[in-house]
């Protein structure tokens, strides 16, 4: 039986595909901006709540809970919270899976008020651009 010798001696690992302008990127792969509305759910709801630090700062899940129990899709939920934060690359993500920005939390508000101008200019040129 022969073994391999990993210490450097000259081996290594072909990659069968290629990245970004050369073939297959992140979107066309479909890690990245391919998911529809539906390939959401309520974990990835609290994973980014976990991510965004927004456990830290709430101290609870109750905010996140609240928003969950009003039958908002979870889609809708994470662009509310995306939009709160700012975060440019995952409200992209959600307005290009289906995304609506107009949806209502218990407060009556939706992500574009709880944006900041910026991102809400950018929401809405985004939307527009999509139609």
């Amino acid at each position: 039986m022969k073994r391999a010798n990993l210490a450097g001696g000259g081996g290594g690992a072909r990659c069968w595909f290629k990245f970004g302008n050369r073939g297959i990127d992140a979107e066309g792969a479909g890690i990245y901006g391919s998911q529809s509305r539906d390939d959401f759910d309520r974990d990835d709801v609290e994973q980014y709540f976990n991510y965004m630090g927004m456990l830290a700062v709430e101290g609870s899940y109750d905010k996140m809970e609240a928003l969950l129990n009003l039958k908002i899709h979870p889609v809708g939920i994470l662009l509310m919270l995306a939009a709160s934060e700012g975060d440019r690359p995952k409200i992209e993500e959600l307005l290009r899976s289906g995304a609506k920005y107009d949806i209502s939390d218990v407060d009556g508000r939706t992500a574009l008020d709880r944006a900041n101008d910026d991102i809400k200019q950018f929401i809405l040129g985004f939307s527009v651009q999509k139609g």
